[in-house]
């Protein structure tokens, strides 16, 4: 392939050539037509489509705009932060104008992948101006070549701490003082404290589903009822592989919270929201941009507006009891706060609903990108989008 963009999405480009009309011939676009449109040869689209070739930044932007799709959408999936910026034809300089921060800070988030803590909307506004879905653009983060050796280097740090939170015995939780602690720390440059808590609620969660997996065993080993056998083995096979993925997730649990985690204002607002109730609060008495980016960010299923106030949906209880653990170590808590659903006026946690939340809780830990998780529950507020 030619010099041009990395990651160009050939077949990306041909699918949506396809589904798109052209206006001057009122049928669908071929070659030819979208050759007129972006002032080029067919012979040249073709090699564009059969991966012969890359087109250049302002090229690809052309064809996006052509056949009525973001350019983002014509990248591989396997592209960085920097990619989808060349391919929307911007410079650092362009992005960092149209973010309204600076320069500075904007390389920082494409090179190192660290997200200002004190800018609200941020990766929603790179969404919009990239073009690309918030699970696209975080996928991408991760690409970046810092961020993989950054994950790579905590998970040998973590390796024996995991193994000891799932064997067996007595367990001893991590210190400040620790070389596990100062390691972690130098690599996402965070103070030592704040790494011994965040890794600590990881080992602990750890070590409830390894005492889940060994109970689970216990009931295998000694079924009377062989009709209950595959069903004991489906909880030991569900257990092991949930333990392998926790394990696995570590380093990027640490990415989230201490590089990537929700800016103060949008914690705040939440905590706010919780201690108030369920009557809500006075649009009036909130700031109406952190309160607008907090809905945008979690595609307005934390935060629901009725005649009395802004409050907490269910979901929204639930993802600030599970994150309030998380943030209450990174964050400054003013007065206590106590993570009690029942006693706040909400249902209890029955076991039917365990699934759900156990998505809301991967949710929360990687990356608060529910898209994925609440496929299931319907979106009341969809149309507000």
């Amino acid at each position: 392939m030619t010099r041009g963009v990395t990651g160009f999405n050939s077949e990306a480009l041909r699918a949506a050539r396809l589904a798109a009309r052209c206006e001057e011939h009122a049928h669908g676009m071929t070659a030819a037509c979208l050759a007129r449109r972006v002032g080029t040869s067919k012979s040249l689209i073709l090699s564009y489509e059969h991966g012969r070739s890359s087109p250049s930044p302002q090229r690809l932007a052309q064809l996006a705009a052509a056949v009525g799709v973001p350019a983002a959408s014509l990248m591989a999936g396997e592209t960085q932060l920097s990619d989808l910026r060349v391919a929307s034809g911007l410079t650092v300089n362009d992005l960092a104008a149209r973010l309204g921060i600076a320069v500075n800070t904007y390389r920082r988030i494409e090179r190192e992948g660290v997200v200002p803590k004190r800018r609200p909307g941020v990766m929603w506004d790179l969404c919009d101006v990239l073009g690309v879905g918030y699970t696209k653009l975080r996928t991408a983060l991760d690409r970046i070549p810092t961020v993989q050796q950054r994950w790579q280097a905590a998970a040998t740090v973590l390796c024996s701490v995991t193994e000891q939170a799932v064997s067996p015995g007595p367990f001893t939780p991590i210190e400040d003082t620790s070389a596990e602690a100062r390691l972690l720390g130098i690599l996402f440059k965070a103070r030592t404290a704040v790494v011994s808590q965040l890794v600590n609620i990881h080992l602990g969660h750890l070590r409830q589903l390894a005492s889940q997996l060994a109970q689970a065993k216990v009931r295998l080993d000694f079924a009377t009822n062989t009709r209950w056998n595959s069903h004991y083995e489906a909880d030991v096979l569900s257990l092991g592989h949930e333990i392998e993925q926790a394990r696995e997730h570590g380093p990027e649990l640490l990415e989230q919270y201490l590089v990537r985690p929700m800016p103060l204002q949008c914690w705040q607002t939440l905590a706010l929201l919780y201690l108030t109730g369920p009557g809500g609060l006075d649009p009036s008495q909130m700031n109406a941009v952190t309160v607008a980016t907090l809905e945008r960010s979690f595609d307005y299923y934390l935060v629901e507006r009725s005649l009395t106030g802004i409050s907490l949906s269910t979901p929204g209880v639930l993802f600030f009891t599970d994150t309030l653990p998380y943030y209450r170590a990174i964050y400054p808590v003013q007065g206590v706060i106590r993570p009690d659903s029942q006693h706040y006026g909400w249902p209890s946690v029955a076991p039917r609903s365990v699934p759900p939340r156990r998505r809301l809780r991967t949710a929360h830990v990687l990356g608060h990108d529910p898209h994925f998780y609440w496929n299931d529950i319907p979106r009341r507020h969809a149309e507000r989008r």
